[in-house]
């Protein structure tokens, strides 16, 4: 049996050999039916998306009018997704490596409309008030499950095409390289925020612990020296870190579950800082101006005594509660991060070998990657 020669197709100045057993006529013809319109469909979507591609924390706190804006792009996007993405990736190829990439692409829609496309059916266009903070939630979560799919998807579609690696115009020309840039910009971010978590466990004040269970024991109240440390040390979290919560919280890169915990500790601290500061001077007029009203006889000044002690014994109480809180939060947010940092960058060596997978080329900052 005679092999069929294998049949070149010229691209830009270049010709590229296609696999044995397709024929350049075959090929245009795949490319005009179903891969051309293909990129031209997952381009739209991806563009689409990129007007809405905000991070969680800002769609869960944008306005009202900025958050039906984005609620109706997205549903555009799933319409898209449906009636032309759908109907596109239906058609088998004749490219061997395509033809994997197209039925990948099938069964991860397959997946994002059992997972997603029917969850955002479930809110209608027009929502009351009630159910709100649910759309922001289930924004925060979609967007960046449907983005992954455009972006992978596409990318994976792209390197099996024969042209990928010579066509410029079959390339994301912006967006890919700002994601490479994002995931570097949110590992560095947090690895900063680790660095200062350890300089702040290395800062904590000495005599912490045992400062913390003599209020415990709610015999006294510490004194004004002893309480200087603890200041210090607080205004450090109040003025240092949690501004770092607050420039983490805003990057695009951070996922929704990661961002919920981060945004309870950059509301916890700060609050249990500034009321443990208040309370304390309070505790310590209190305390000054019950010194001062000493009675004249015996029995008067040892109520008074008695009513210092209680007085001592219930705000040592309300300050060691306080006080741990803020100890507690700041070492689970010691352990947390660590384990979210190892999962971004496993997340960026993923996004680095789809990199590789696309080509090492480097046409300049508006060409492909």
């Amino acid at each position: 049996m005679n092999q069929v020669p294998q049949q070149m197709i010229q691209v830009g100045d270049h010709l590229i050999p296609l696999p044995a057993g397709v024929s350049a006529a075959e090929w245009a013809l795949e490319r005009l039916r179903w891969q051309n319109p293909r990129i031209r469909a997952f381009l739209g979507c991806i563009r689409l998306l990129l007007g809405v591609l905000e991070s969680n924390y800002a769609i869960l706190h944008c306005s009202p009018e900025r958050l039906f804006d984005i609620w109706s792009k997205v549903r555009k996007v799933a319409e898209l997704l449906r009636v032309q993405i759908g109907p596109l990736l239906a058609a088998p190829s004749q490219i061997p490596e395509l033809e994997v990439a197209r039925r990948g692409a099938e069964l991860s829609l397959a997946i994002l409309e059992d997972q997603v496309l029917t969850r955002l059916d479930s809110m209608p266009a027009e929502l009351p008030e009630s159910r709100i903070l649910e759309l922001r939630k289930l924004l925060c979560i979609s967007i960046g499950q449907i983005h992954s799919y455009l972006q992978d998807t596409f990318g994976e579609l792209m390197a099996a095409d024969p042209r990928s690696l010579h066509d410029a115009d079959y390339f994301l020309s912006r967006r890919f390289p700002r994601d490479i840039e994002e995931a570097e910009w949110l590992h560095s971010t947090v690895a900063r925020l680790q660095e200062f978590l350890q300089e702040l466990m290395r800062a904590r004040p000495v005599g912490f612990d045992h400062l913390l269970k003599d209020l415990r024991s709610g015999q006294r109240l510490p004194g004004e020296d002893a309480w200087k440390d603890i200041q210090r040390f607080l205004r450090r979290l109040l003025e240092g870190l949690v501004p770092k919560l607050h420039e983490v919280l805003a990057l695009r890169g951070i996922r929704f579950d990661e961002m919920e915990v981060l945004d309870r500790y950059a509301t916890e601290i700060p609050t249990r800082c500034e009321t443990l500061g208040a309370l304390y001077e309070a505790a310590r007029e209190t305390l000054d101006r019950m010194a001062s009203e000493v009675g004249e006889t015996l029995p008067e000044r040892e109520q008074a005594e008695r009513d210092r002690a209680g007085c001592h014994e219930a705000l040592s109480g309300r300050l060691s509660g306080l006080l741990d809180q803020v100890d507690r939060s700041l070492r689970d947010l010691v352990a947390f991060v660590p384990l979210w940092l190892g999962n971004i960058e496993k997340r960026r060596a993923l996004m680095f070998q789809r990199l590789e997978r696309m080509g090492n080329s480097d046409p300049g900052p508006d060409g492909p990657v």
